[in-house]
């Protein structure tokens, strides 16, 4: 990969979990996490990660079942721990939906700490003038309108409590990148970066941590319709996004804010990065 997509910002890059990011090192008891498009992949690991880091309440929202879901993240809680698991069938695109979420959230727990806006989708394979232009419409609809509706709808709640007001929207590496196919799933990726800098913007001075997230390569059903000789580069678990999503969050990361995080980063030396002008 080239210099500039920051594959190769530290040393060191990893491709699944590792002692620094387990979850089982964060303390998130009392806190309240909403993941979006959790009914699979990358957002189900996500919910799994947080139940094992201590989360005490876990909103997942997605169109499709989420049962199966909810009881492997309660079945993941520690030993003696008390997870609540709220699950909402929610279409992200929808306001509506959305807004009702927010208020089914506000009225069960009172409470929202981490936002992970994590619902995404990407066209199928074409060209720009061979698209039809509901396909290639559609990852701006979910990807940019879907995570503009959740924090929109989400914003007043992490706000108004006065918790650890941290919002994770995820990205792509796919943003950094000029190359044929999929333009429109990179073009929005590469708009969360921008929409993650603008949250800080705007809400920086009220305690707001945003970050834009690239959680690695890896195979998920949305992968799936890479071109076949594209597979090799899905080398990385599920496990090494979800994880470093913890480590992110288990303390308040300002050095961080408003920035590009990548799940494959060996975060010990990303860590010894910061200050001066190294952190910038």
């Amino acid at each position: 990969m080239p210099s500039h997509t920051g594959i190769d910002f530290v040393a060191t890059t990893r491709h699944d979990t590792y002692p620094a990011v387990d979850p089982s090192k964060a303390n998130l008891n009392g806190k309240v996490v909403l993941v979006t498009g959790a009914s699979k992949g990358i957002g189900t690991a996500i919910a799994i990660a947080f139940a094992q880091a201590g989360a005490s309440g876990l909103i997942l929202l997605a169109r499709s079942d989420l049962s199966a879901v909810q009881a492997t993240c309660e079945a993941a809680q520690r030993p003696r721990q008390s997870l609540k698991v709220l699950t909402i069938a929610t279409d992200c695109t929808k306001g509506s939906e959305v807004v009702a979420a927010a208020q089914e959230v506000k009225e069960t727990f009172g409470r929202l700490d981490v936002l992970i806006n994590n619902a995404g989708y990407m066209e199928g394979i074409s060209k720009i003038a061979e698209y039809d232009p509901e396909e290639w419409w559609k990852p701006w609809k979910v990807n940019i309108r879907g995570t503009y509706e959740v924090t929109r709808a989400f914003l007043p709640l992490l706000l108004e409590y006065g918790g650890d007001k941290i919002i994770i929207n995820m990205t792509s590496l796919g943003a950094h990148l000029v190359d044929p196919l999929f333009t429109a799933y990179k073009m929005t990726k590469l708009a969360i970066m921008r929409f993650t800098e603008l949250i800080m913007a705007e809400y920086g001075e009220q305690g707001v941590l945003a970050f834009a997230v690239h959680p690695g390569s890896i195979a998920t059903d949305m992968a799936a319709k890479m071109p076949e000789e594209m597979m090799y580069v899905l080398v990385d678990t599920p496990e090494i996004a979800a994880h470093a999503l913890t480590w992110l969050v288990r303390e308040r990361r300002d050095w961080l804010a408003g920035r590009y995080f990548c799940c494959q980063w060996d975060v010990n030396e990303l860590e010894a990065k910061k200050g001066g002008d190294r952190g910038r």
